[in-house]
Order: C-alpha cells, then structure tokens, then sequence
C-alpha cells in the first residue's frame, strides 16, 4: 500500500474509535489494529498519535482555509469548515475532551494566515502598518478561536450556516465601521 493510503487508513481508524471514547483513551495498538496494520508502520508515518489528530483535523476541516481566500469565497470556506466539524461532532468533542490545542493551535495559525492576505487586498491604499495588520489578523484569529471552542463546548447547538452568518455579519459589521474611520480621515 502507498504512503497516502496507509495514512487515509489510520486517519478512518482513529476517527471510528474516536467516536465512541476520548482521545485520551485510545492507543496507538488500538489505532493500528482498526486500521489493520502492525505498529511499526503507524511509527513509520506518525511520531505520536496527536501527530496523526493533527493530520486528521488538518483533513477533515482545517484544509478549508489553506487555500486562497478572497473577499468572494472566504464566508463559503468558512461554512465548509463549520459543516465539516458539525458532520462529525462526536469525534470533535471526543477528541477537544482530551487535547483542545491540536485543534485550536492549527485553526488559529491557518486563520491568522487567512486574515493577513484579507487585510492586504483590503487595504490598496497602503494606509495600515505591517504591525497593525498583524496585530488585528492575531486579534480576529483568537477571537474566531474563541467562537469555534464556545460552540464546540456548548455542543453545537447552532448549525454551521447560523454561525458562518454571524462571523459574516461580524466582518461587514467591522468593514463598515473601518470605512467610516477612514473616510473620516481623507476629509
């Protein structure tokens, strides 16, 4: 079997057994055995079982926002991403039980990311400082962070497009209130 088959192999099985017990409880012997291989060859791929959560979250929702994101598609990732973790909310809760940061650490990272090339394209006019784009690109990040543990936490109570229609009210929200600062400015 080829590298990316073996690694769709053990991201199914840790993703079956993660949706009946925690993360923390799950072995690596256990994952090699749902996925029908010997543990050397998890070794093989995989430093640690986080490693392949990691792998598994990047998979299933985080490829969403590594991607290009413009003005025109970013609240369509976004939902993607919100369908994705809402599809599969037992393995998400059963794995945030036991290791919140995987997750939280990669989402913040790739979103921080998304927000810089956002602010680059909104700003043609070259009015903020690198370090101020910086500044609300880790802002917005921790914050849109904050919104998916709270909703994850609370058992996803709201379903994805509710929540990709607030953060999308949320950014037209603050682009307009942004376009009357500076409008404020230029007279």
């Amino acid at each position: 079997m080829n590298k990316s088959g073996t690694e769709n192999l053990l991201r199914q099985a840790l993703v079956r057994l993660c949706l009946k017990e925690p993360f923390a409880k799950i072995s690596v012997k256990e994952i090699t055995e749902e996925a029908g291989i010997n543990r050397q060859t998890f070794y093989y791929h995989y430093k640690d079982k986080e490693m392949l959560l990691k792998e598994v979250y990047y998979h299933d929702c985080l490829h969403y926002l590594d991607q290009e994101i413009s003005l025109d598609n970013w609240e369509e990732q976004t939902l993607l991403l919100l369908k994705a973790i809402y599809q599969k909310s037992a393995f998400y809760q059963n794995t945030l039980s036991s290791s919140q940061e995987a997750l939280f650490h990669d989402f913040s990272e790739l979103i921080e990311a998304r927000f810089l090339d956002l602010f680059s394209l909104l700003d043609q006019d070259k009015i903020l400082l690198a370090e101020d784009k910086n500044f609300y690109a880790g802002f917005f990040a921790d914050g849109c962070s904050g919104v998916l543990k709270k909703w994850l936490q609370t058992g996803l109570k709201e379903q994805p497009i509710e929540m990709a229609a607030r953060l999308f009210r949320l950014a037209k929200d603050v682009e307009f209130f942004a376009m009357r600062l500076y409008d404020g400015y230029e007279n």
